[in-house]
């Protein structure tokens, strides 16, 4: 006698879950999409050590800031280029039409994907960043310059994910994605920046770091929402 087994659901964040450890699983087969971000984010910072010149002292905490939030910055891109490149070549958007996949778990595990890249990214970013200025390590593990740094990384994981599907199919797409990355992430890359400084001078909570945390935040939000609704099944 037949048994009828009632087709299981899967879950949203089984479903995040599953396209998560896809792409984790892609970028291990291919060791050049997690080695390509940290080497460009390595010359960048070396391009710094050598154009800026020596800096005073009580200065520096704030170079090691700016330094690595610039070098995350133009790391990001290259993952952000290649975000979707894998779905593009084997064609994953028309079949996502058909299959019962809710497009905003996609959109989630894309941007999961992109902070895991840009945690690795940051991490040694900000150690050789620290050891280039000749600081103290301790400096990148105090708790409110982690907290800021993965604010700031999950605010252009949102915004570079959200460009990324939306420049997916268009003509032009490796100049038109850089012409509006750039400009939309500069609400993120500078409060986070000023409030990483101001924290990092006073090493107390001030009205200016209240302010600039919550610019970041809301941006955060701001970006995160958009590219959960704008999903690529639109495209």
């Amino acid at each position: 006698m037949a048994l009828n087994h009632p087709e299981r659901k899967i879950s949203w964040f089984d479903t995040v879950a599953t396209l998560l450890r896809q792409s984790l699983r892609v970028d291990i087969s291919y060791p050049e999409r997690l080695i390509t971000p940290l080497f460009f984010a390595a010359i960048v910072l070396l391009l710094f050590s050598f154009a800026i010149p020596e800096q005073d002292p009580s200065i520096q905490p704030r170079m090691v800031i700016a330094q690595t939030q610039l070098a995350i910055f133009f790391a990001l891109q290259l993952t952000f280029s290649r975000a979707f490149e894998s779905e593009r070549s084997d064609r994953v958007f028309e079949h996502l039409r058909l299959a019962p996949i809710d497009a905003s778990a996609f959109t989630m595990g894309k941007i999961l994907h992109v902070l895991v890249i840009g945690s690795l990214t940051m991490i040694c970013t900000s150690v050789l960043s620290t050891i280039l200025q000749g600081q103290d390590l301790a400096v990148i593990t105090d708790p409110i310059f982690v907290g800021a740094s993965i604010l700031a990384l999950v605010g252009l994981a949102g915004l570079g994910v959200l460009l990324a599907a939306i420049t997916l199919r268009a003509d032009g797409q490796a100049i038109l994605f850089p012409l509006l990355y750039f400009p939309l992430s500069v609400p993120v890359l500078l409060s986070s920046t000023e409030a990483l400084a101001a924290w990092m001078e006073r090493r107390v909570w001030t009205d200016s770091m209240r302010s600039w945390s919550t610019i970041l935040i809301a941006f955060d939000a701001i970006y995160l929402t958009l590219a959960v609704l704008l999903s690529p099944e639109s495209e």
